[in-house]
């Protein structure tokens, strides 16, 4: 089942979001992640094809709606137009291609996966941060007083952004939740991860340490 395009309430019961359902999805096989993408452009045409998959029932995790009328663009910053919770455009933001390493992660209060998920995260940003990763979660909560009580909850040390109208999830053609997604240096995408599983996660934290270092 799917919630309302724009996220406007919180799906009866969608498969995927209830912890005992929250299966690792990939494009590949069954452990792998996504090999790199060449462009921020074929990330957007990928995100498009996996938004269809998960339209015709493919993937699991807590599902959103794709917008179909939303053509993927390829902006100069494509992260631009998240906002803190209270709705002000945040002052810094990752840039994607400017040399540094960024993992953006979707997520929203509902999804239990993405609780999952946080825990693992908030220890990748920790240990990697003075090594130079940069990580931005993006809520797509409809509710930011939701938001924060998960953000309160959680107490995660990476930033926290929120996405209001829904277009930079749709921009980078997110229907699934948790999808977190990993940029190299040249804004390039090497790693999706859609759904949670402990297995993926380790899998990205070798990306990481491959690109900064042991």
């Amino acid at each position: 089942m799917h919630v309302q395009r724009r996220l406007r309430r919180r799906p009866r019961s969608p498969a995927g979001c209830a912890a005992d359902d929250a299966v690792r999805r990939t494009t590949t096989d069954g452990r792998a992640l996504p090999p790199r993408v060449g462009s921020r452009r074929a990330l957007l045409q990928a995100g498009a094809a996996l938004g269809a998959l998960a339209a015709a029932g493919a993937l699991g995790a807590c599902a959103t709606a794709p917008d179909p009328t939303t053509a993927p663009d390829e902006a100069s910053h494509p992260l631009l137009g998240l906002t803190d919770f209270d709705g002000r455009a945040l002052a810094t933001l990752p840039p994607l291609g400017a040399g540094r390493l960024v993992l953006v992660d979707f997520w929203a209060s509902w999804c239990a996966p993405c609780r999952q998920g946080f825990r693992h995260l908030d220890q990748l940003y920790r240990t990697w941060l003075s090594r130079g990763l940069q990580m931005v979660a993006v809520s797509v909560d409809d509710d930011p007083t939701a938001a924060r009580r998960f953000a309160a909850a959680a107490r995660p040390r990476f930033p926290l952004a929120w996405d209001p109208d829904a277009a930079v999830r749709e921009r980078f053609g997110v229907v699934n939740l948790p999808t977190t997604m990993l940029f190299d240096g040249d804004g390039s995408l090497i790693a999706r991860h859609v759904g949670f599983d402990l297995g993926d996660h380790r899998a990205l934290e070798e990306h990481v340490r491959r690109l900064l270092g042991s």
